[in-house]
């Protein structure tokens, strides 16, 4: 659990405005990768094709960010138009080969329950007790950004293994 509270330190400074939603999802993908979004192949593809195309590319950004357990995030807007299908194709691969368990993932959710209590977060622990107290009746499901996070920070990646990524 070391690896994920150094991860959610990182991300709270790199994002000081995420809200608990964004701590959730980013503990999400870490145990369940991104396969929740993947139901039809060539339709991943295609709205992938769509959005890097809407995308304003930024070939000096950092390719990706590790969000731990062998995940990373690759930011669309540095991926070189050339190795987008690949991107896809190993999100796809990704999303098959990783798998969480429910009762991993409620125990990181406790890490981030402490380090709330701890002040790590823009948001305090009566905030995400709130958020988590509803989340976990509706069954803990994979959940979008917040408004708040989507308007300020703009992500645009896809989750894939580590050892896929391509410079």
């Amino acid at each position: 659990m070391e690896e994920l509270k150094k991860i959610l330190r990182e991300h709270a400074k790199r994002y000081p405005l995420m809200q608990p939603r964004d701590a959730v999802k980013l503990i999400y993908q870490n145990e369940f990768g991104g396969g929740h979004l993947i139901r039809d192949e060539q339709a991943c593809l295609n709205y992938l094709r769509r959005e890097y195309a809407d995308l304003e590319k930024d070939p000096t950004a950092a390719l990706y960010e590790d969000i731990g357990n062998g995940i990373v995030r690759v930011n669309l807007a540095a991926v070189k138009p050339e190795n987008l299908e690949q991107l896809g194709r190993d999100f796809i691969a990704s999303a098959a080969k990783h798998k969480g368990t429910l009762d991993s993932f409620l125990n990181k959710l406790e890490v981030l329950k402490k380090l709330a209590a701890e002040g790590a977060f823009a948001f305090d622990a009566d905030a995400l007790s709130v958020y988590l107290s509803e989340y976990e009746a509706a069954g803990c499901p994979a959940v979008s950004h917040s408004a708040q996070y989507r308007l300020n920070y703009e992500p645009s990646y896809r989750v894939i293994q580590k050892e896929r990524v391509r410079s």
